[in-house]
C-alpha cells in the first residue's frame, strides 16, 4: 500500500448551519479536529490529507450528527444508524477528482430531472386555473435545470482556480434548484 496521501475534499450544503465539523474514522470520531469552513453560498468545505484506503465519517451540523447526503455509500455503524464511506485510490489525479465531482453532479441532475417530470404529470391533473400556475411553475424548474446544465459544461471545460470559482457557483445553482423542486413538490401535494 501507498504511504502517500492523497488530498481529499469533504463538503456539505447547509447555508442555515451556525457550524460544522468533521468526524471519522480518520481522526478518531473526534469534530474538534476538524471544523469546517463555509463560502458565500452556504457549502461548507474541509480538505484532508488521507493515507489510500477505507474511510468512514459523519458531519456535525449544529451537534447533530449526519451523513453526507452526497455520498452515495454508507455502512451501518454500532449505534443504529449508518456512516458515509469514503475509498481513497492511491494516485487519485485532480483531472480523475474533477471528472467524478461532474458525473456526480449529472447524477444528481438527471434524478431531478425524473422529479421535474413527476411534478409535471400531477400538475396534468390539477384543475384548469391551477393547472396553469403549476405548469408555468415547472417551465421555470426546467430553465433552472437548463441554466445549471451550462454550468455543470462550463465547470467540465475549466481547470484551476476557475474550477473552484466555476464549482461555488455549481453548489450554489444546485441548491437554487433543489429549493424550488422541493417549493414546487410541496405546492402541488
Amino acid at each position: 500500500m501507498s504511504s502517500h496521501k492523497e488530498r481529499v475534499t469533504f463538503t456539505l450544503m447547509a447555508p442555515d448551519a451556525r457550524e460544522v465539523y468533521l468526524a471519522g474514522s480518520f481522526n478518531d470520531w473526534t469534530p474538534e479536529n476538524d471544523k469546517m469552513k463555509q463560502n458565500r453560498s452556504g457549502l461548507w468545505r474541509r480538505d484532508k490529507k488521507l493515507l489510500p484506503g477505507t474511510y468512514e465519517y459523519k458531519f456535525v451540523v449544529d451537534g447533530d450528527w449526519v451523513i453526507d447526503p452526497d455520498c452515495p455509500t454508507s455502512v451501518p455503524n454500532p449505534h443504529g444508524t449508518a456512516n458515509s464511506c469514503i475509498e481513497v485510490v492511491s494516485g487519485s489525479t485532480t483531472e480523475n477528482k474533477q471528472a467524478a465531482y461532474v458525473s456526480k453532479i449529472k447524477e444528481k441532475l438527471d434524478k431531478w430531472q425524473r422529479e421535474i417530470d413527476k411534478l409535471e404529470a400531477k400538475a396534468e391533473n390539477a384543475k384548469d386555473a391551477s393547472k396553469v400556475k403549476y405548469q408555468k411553475q415547472i417551465a421555470a424548474l426546467r430553465e433552472k435545470a437548463g441554466e445549471f446544465e451550462q454550468k455543470l459544461e462550463a465547470l467540465h471545460r475549466s481547470g484551476g482556480k476557475a474550477w473552484e470559482d466555476l464549482k461555488d457557483g455549481i453548489e450554489s445553482a444546485w441548491k437554487s434548484l433543489s429549493d424550488s423542486i422541493k417549493s414546487a413538490k410541496s405546492k402541488l401535494k
